[in-house]
């Protein structure tokens, strides 16, 4: 650039500096998924989820813009390079080809939650058939629950009794609301209603569970490079060995 005149090569230099600093990472987060994801009044974010992955941006300079999207349509958005970032996502071979795994971040243990009077009789997903009336299941749309529970909703029976829904949030007031008689949910969702007293939560109780497995940070292969994840990974890493993650998952999961 010799020769060029001083106000264009500070000009120049700015924008280059600009570029270096606006790391921002697009994260797909619904409101209220306690203990991951919860919004306070001042409209922040905080949770289990949330303060892992604020550490992990904070580490290698990032910023987190906060995208509200429901969970399929967040898949889409990660596999075009619309999203950067999911959370709770299972990792397999097939989903490997689109994004990055970072994690895990949470053991997930998927039960169906209910009232313990109404699935007295409930040992397997399958009993669920038998009862009379026919409960009414909330599950989440597009939502991975393993292999056991793919093959229990090829029973026609079992598959009308599904509601599926499009958002993680306000499933107890579904409940409550008497417009299902159960979900699928993550155990420590449970937990956190009951231990914080939130209405008629302590009426549920874990009946039978469905799936359990490690989820992930899914990173977009289509917005974040090879060299950038590796980034990611090293600040990861470094947050296990100082116990970072163990601190927050504790602060949210005193069981644990």
């Amino acid at each position: 650039m010799k020769g060029w005149p001083k106000s264009v090569l500070a000009l120049l230099c700015v924008a280059f500096s600009l570029q270096a600093n606006a790391c921002q990472l697009r994260f797909a987060a619904e409101t209220d998924f306690p203990p991951h994801l919860i919004k306070n009044d001042e409209q922040h974010w905080h949770g289990q989820t949330a303060e892992l992955l604020q550490a992990l941006a904070a580490k290698v300079g990032c910023d987190i813009d906060y995208r509200s999207s429901p969970w399929l349509r967040s898949l889409m958005q990660l596999k075009s390079g619309e999203l950067d970032v999911i959370s709770h996502l299972y990792r397999n071979a097939e989903r490997e080809k689109d994004y990055y795994f970072l994690g895990p971040h949470h053991l997930e243990a998927i039960w169906l939650i209910g009232k313990a009077a109404d699935f007295k009789e409930v040992r397997t997903l399958t009993d669920t058939v038998n009862l009379k009336p026919a409960p009414r299941i909330a599950v989440l749309n597009g939502a991975y629950y393993g292999e056991d529970f793919a093959a229990v909703q090829r029973n026609p029976g079992f598959a009308a009794l599904l509601v599926p829904i499009s958002s993680i949030q306000d499933k107890l007031a579904l409940l409550n609301a008497d417009r299902v008689d159960a979900i699928l949910e993550d155990r420590s969702v449970l937990y956190y209603w009951q231990q914080h007293k939130q209405k008629s939560a302590d009426l549920y109780q874990p009946i039978v569970q469905v799936y359990q497995a490690p989820v992930y940070f899914g990173f977009s292969k289509k917005s974040i490079s090879a060299a950038e994840f590796a980034k990611l990974q090293q600040a990861w890493l470094a947050m296990e060995k100082d116990q970072t993650v163990r601190h927050i998952q504790q602060r949210y999961q005193p069981q644990l």
